[in-house]
């Protein structure tokens, strides 16, 4: 999704058909375009208006001329309405455009080759043959943008300014500072980054707005007495669950919240708001303090098989006890449960009140086999899914849909590609994390706050803690406040997220449910370090990832099947050589963009 400068301004005052044109670049770009409407310029001679200008690091900066209406081109001139337009769109695109690139020039040395290319967006004509059977000289047809480019039907909005880019040399990549200069000289009274860490603020905001929007449809499914949603990872089953827990409380409902571990019931709490008639926490420790049931000890030691039994046997044994009933109960992550845990919710439900179970859960992150079974609807029953990844950003989303996860939401933001790094070793495992910690911290300037490393085992994850790599403390989610990184095993951080994701292992062989669990906890960054056999499997899912170094003959079959980046010529097939070899097919490249992600090209060494 294309992102709004500033955020809030309030696009209901703007004419109908710049709306239409901002609006569509928001849904149709990714979210490293930049998107400012209405730029008023003055210079000593006269005022100039940019209707919508578009920023992009790789591409440049586009100034737009809106022309809404009924608009031909006839004898090489413009006409609305019979009236000669004077001067005409592409004139006035032009002229603001290189006002703008001269201002711009002179605000800054880092902007002082700085080119601004100018278009025009025709939102109430369909296509070129609308407007006119030939064009006047000097304007080309890449540099129009017609409602068809603008409904972005087949997905070709980024193509369409690519062509547009490509028709003036001048149009090049710009740097971060650049792109701050730039939005500076246009804003001075907005703080506005363009880092990495801003990036991901961006990127979570975007990806937070889209949460709210898919489950709100969904909170209303509270009105029945059973309710199981299910959802892959980052389809907004946690933003249900609290949806539907702030409904019940303003219902006046009792109301319990809870899941199966500690650091996703801490993250419950902080997400709703505290309040008498709601109760928060992990299940066995939140049934044993429930109100007038006798106390439970805890043995030394206690292990899985007590704390997945006891807790659940001592509630049964005392129910006539329990002060407390509960009017609704939410559940997240219902896959860790065990039947016979859900069965002891059951008791708790008050027999006066409406007695609702609600649910959200995903099969496919049953870490813990409990016997757990997704129930079928019914007229008991209501069932219901979450399809879109709401949590990752596109990159990360793509890769996760290789593990059976969903597809990302339309308007999620493009993101960094995936990482794999090769360890051989845990010596090797935890010097790499600490390089990635540097270059995530001290390079891309992410809060150490926002960080998290997983790993498959308490023993890699203990060897972190205590070694700090390259003077990184890592600690366990409880010393989280201290603004140190959180490293955990993978099954424990299930249900959360952070901005960065390093997921480390020496298992060659770690189950791909596993690494779906962990991988899909990172929001915009995912580094996977494993043993070579485990990034090779990884490798083989992600055939354009440029974060790898490529040998010759990887890099030729990448290129070669890459879609849409080369077409065959209907030419006959020719022999080549001077005695003449095997008739070969011609092709013909198409442009480099097709190959974005960038790949790296392999040394000439390889």
């Amino acid at each position: 999704m294309g992102l709004l400068i500033p955020e809030d301004i309030p696009l209901d005052k703007m004419p109908a058909s710049e709306r239409r044109v901002i609006r569509a670049f928001q849904s149709t770009l990714r979210d490293s375009w930049l998107i400012i409407p209405r730029l008023d310029l003055v210079n000593e001679r006269r005022p100039f208006e940019v209707d919508v200008l578009l920023i992009n690091d790789l591409q440049g900066i586009v100034a737009i001329e809106v022309k809404g209406g009924p608009l031909e081109v006839r004898k090489g001139e413009w006409y609305r309405e019979g009236q000669i337009v004077n001067p005409s769109p592409p004139r006035q695109a032009q002229d603001a455009a290189y006002e703008l690139r001269n201002q711009l020039r002179r605000y800054s040395q880092l902007l002082e080759r700085v080119h601004v290319q100018p278009a025009v967006a025709l939102p109430d004509l369909r296509d070129f043959g609308d407007l006119a059977d030939l064009l006047p000289p000097g304007v080309i047809a890449a540099q129009l943008l017609f409602a068809g480019d603008l409904t972005d039907a087949n997905g070709q909005m980024e193509d369409r300014l690519w062509e547009l880019m490509e028709t003036n040399i001048h149009n090049r990549p710009l740097a971060e500072d650049q792109v701050e200069a730039v939005v500076g000289f246009l804003r001075p009274d907005l703080e506005f980054r363009w880092d990495p860490q801003a990036r991901a603020r961006y990127a979570r905001v975007a990806l937070h707005r889209i949460t709210a929007d898919q489950t709100r449809a969904l909170a209303t499914l509270d009105l029945n007495h059973r309710v199981v949603v299910s959802g892959p990872a980052g389809s907004g089953k946690t933003r249900l669950a609290t949806a539907w827990s702030e409904r019940a409380l303003s219902r006046g409902e009792r109301t319990l919240l809870t899941c199966f571990n500690v650091p996703m019931a801490e993250a419950l709490q902080g997400a709703v708001p505290k309040h008498d008639l709601l109760t928060v926490g992990p299940v066995q420790r939140t049934l044993m303090a429930l109100e007038g049931l006798p106390d439970l000890e805890v043995p030394d030691g206690a292990g899985n098989e007590w704390w997945s039994s006891a807790p659940f046997t001592h509630v049964l044994d005392n129910i006539e006890d329990v002060v407390v009933r509960f009017d609704t109960i939410v559940v997240d992550e219902a896959q860790d449960f065990a039947p016979r845990w859900l069965e002891v919710l059951e008791c708790l439900l008050d027999d006066e009140g409406p007695g609702r179970i609600l649910m959200v859960t995903d099969p496919d992150q049953g870490v813990y086999n409990r016997g757990y079974q997704l129930p079928n609807a019914g007229s008991d029953l209501v069932r219901a899914e979450l399809t879109m990844n709401c949590r990752n950003t596109h990159q990360i989303a793509n890769f996760l849909r290789q593990l059976g996860g969903a597809p990302a939401a339309s308007g999620a933001p493009e993101g960094e590609p995936v990482k794999l790094a090769r360890c051989s070793s845990s010596d090797d495992a935890v010097d790499e994390v600490g390089l990635l910690l540097e270059d995530l911290v001290v390079s891309s300037q992410i809060d150490p706050a926002n960080i998290l490393v997983l790993t498959g085992h308490t023993s890699l994850r203990d060897r972190i803690r205590d070694e700090s790599p390259e003077g990184f403390a890592c600690a366990a989610w409880e010393d989280r406040h201290g603004g140190d990184i959180v490293c955990e095993t993978i099954h424990r951080m299930k249900g959360l997220e952070r901005d960065a994701v390093i997921l480390v292992t020496e298992d060659d062989d770690l189950d791909d449910h596993l690494l779906y669990v962990g991988m899909s906890r990172a929001i915009s960054r995912l580094v996977v370090v494993g043993p070579p056999a485990l990034t090779a499997r990884l490798q083989a899912l992600m055939p354009l990832n440029p974060a790898t170094e490529l040998d010759a003959g990887n890099f030729q079959r990448k290129v070669t099947s890459a879609d849409g980046f080369l077409s065959r010529l209907e030419s006959p097939p020719v022999r080549s050589g001077d005695k003449g070899g095997r008739p070969a097919s011609l092709w013909k490249a198409g442009p480099a963009k097709k190959l974005n992600p960038p790949i790296t090209r392999p040394s000439k060494t390889q």
